[in-house]
């Protein structure tokens, strides 16, 4: 392994490739990607390097999904600015998300908080009709990668970033998120600005199943497998295994809960 000046290894596009189908990533996967680029090291290509060794280790027949959201804006609501645009909007989520988003072969939900952007023969069923369920939902582009056998990366980022674990409490009617409970504004593709709905989210830190439960779970388990890539430490692991692990800690611990949606 090669390093910069810096002391970071340095990394390619085929290092990445190679780490990726070593680590477990194969042809014809559906991939849910949460990642880090700086984690890595010095990429060369930077994060659409990335992205080609994702979509090469999945083949033609995989489809790539990222988050693309944009729930952490903090300016008032109903401010011109804060109107999400599928087209214009920037992904929070890093670098190669953004890169994902901007590739000319993505397909990006419509959705005002927490859209997801996907490559891939599956990208657009994955990304439709998400303005219209729950936003962690069977039926969201989560919900749908996890009933189909989807697998979800961690690339050089922890547990807390991986929001399959509100498809499970989703799916246990956990009470400290109000579903479709915020209110945002979107514009259509047709140019009209609408209310759109989202999950009224918990405290931060209030969580009684996050994090350190489910990995511990799924660890014992034996359902994660860890990888170094350059130098991030990563993880892959079956996405409806880790919200099945999830869930079972849902029901066990939500009911006796007493944290509910923010005001």
């Amino acid at each position: 392994m090669a390093y910069d000046s810096a002391g970071r290894s340095i990394v390619t596009e085929e290092d990445l490739v190679a780490g990726f189908r070593a680590i477990g990533a194969e042809p014809g996967d559906l991939l849910q990607v949460h990642s880090s680029l700086s984690s890595l090291g010095y990429v060369e290509g930077g994060a659409e390097a990335v992205v080609a060794a994702l979509l090469e280790a999945i083949g033609p027949e995989g489809t790539l999904m990222v988050p693309t959201f944009n729930h952490q804006a903090r300016r008032a609501f109903e401010d011109d600015r804060e109107i999400f645009d599928l087209q214009t909007t920037r992904s929070i989520n890093g670098a190669i998300t953004e890169a994902v988003r901007l590739h000319p072969e993505a397909h990006r939900s419509l959705h005002p908080t927490h859209p997801y952007a996907a490559i891939g023969p599956k990208a657009r069923w994955l990304t439709s009709e998400h303005l219209e369920v729950r936003t962690f939902g069977d039926e969201s582009p989560l919900g749908k990668l996890v009933r189909h056998d989807g697998k979800i990366m961690m690339l050089g980022v922890g547990m807390n970033s991986c929001t399959a674990a509100h498809v499970a409490e989703t799916r246990a009617e956990a009470r400290c998120m109000g579903y479709r409970q915020l209110v945002r504004k979107l514009r259509l593709p047709d140019g009209r600005v609408i209310d759109a709905r989202s999950v009224l989210w918990r405290g931060e830190g209030d969580c009684r199943v996050e994090w350190q439960p489910i990995e511990g779970a799924m660890r014992e388990r034996r359902l994660i497998f860890d990888r170094l890539i350059g130098d991030a430490h990563v993880k892959l692991f079956d996405g409806a295994e880790m919200v099945q692990t999830t869930f079972e800690l849902c029901l066990e611990r939500c009911p006796r809960c007493p944290v509910r949606p923010r005001d």
